[in-house]
């Protein structure tokens, strides 16, 4: 088992894949390569290591990208508050004119359809910021383990089974994928909701209402959900 115990794990400031970070994350690839042969000789059979047991550096890239969502995701709440208030009224106001009084309004539909495909235009801006967090960390991660990988595979005993020349394409422990809620990002409008079991009496306004839009036959952004 790898024992990382005492080592700083050189957590890196930012995730950005440039001329220094590749360094930094080859520099403790290198470091950190004697505590990580037992994993990298799992890499035959395909097994990648749990999160939790990560050496430092590379939790540190993954803690980086987790920061680096919740600031894009603040930066979307504070920046579109205006409109996601706007979006929560006139949701109140669908649902009154749809469902309460029962008179359709192609019109109100229309505009509360345009403030949505706003908000959804806004959250494919940021969700593609989001996707390049975790792509530049995958980078760092793969500089990390192929210095890991070249270093043990230089240091191991001669009468020791070998490592192949080159990490196996696609073994990269602790890779970052996209977090799934950028692809519900309509969810972040509904700002009291709580994950408890509600009927369908208790659903809040805007989840009426964004149903209500998307159930009509719409053209455009509004068409397809966020």
């Amino acid at each position: 088992m790898a024992n990382f115990s005492g080592r700083t794990g050189g957590r890196p400031r930012r995730v950005r894949p440039g001329f220094v970070s590749r360094a930094a994350a080859r520099f403790h690839g290198r470091r950190d390569a004697a505590d990580l042969v037992s994993v990298l000789r799992e890499a035959r059979g395909g097994r990648v290591p749990a999160d939790v047991a990560l050496p430092p550096h590379a939790l540190g890239i993954r803690s980086e990208v987790e920061r680096g969502n919740a600031r894009l995701r603040r930066r979307m709440l504070v920046d579109g508050h205006a409109l996601v208030t706007a979006v929560q009224s006139e949701s109140v106001r669908i649902v009154h004119q749809y469902t309460v009084r029962g008179r359709p309004a192609p019109a109100a539909l229309a505009r509360y359809g345009q403030m949505v495909a706003d908000w959804r235009n806004r959250a494919a801006v940021q969700r593609a910021k989001a996707q390049e967090l975790a792509d530049q960390a995958n980078q760092l991660l793969a500089c990390y383990w192929d210095a890991a990988w070249q270093r043990a595979r230089r240091d191991m005993d001669p009468d020791d089974s070998p490592l192949d020349e080159h990490r196996p394409a696609g073994w990269l422990p602790g890779a970052v994928t996209l977090d799934a809620s950028w692809h519900r990002c309509d969810d972040w409008l509904d700002t009291d909701s709580w994950y408890g079991t509600r009927s369908a009496a208790d659903r809040p306004a805007v989840r009426q209402a964004l149903d209500l839009l998307d159930s009509q036959n719409t053209t455009g952004p509004t068409a397809s959900r966020t």
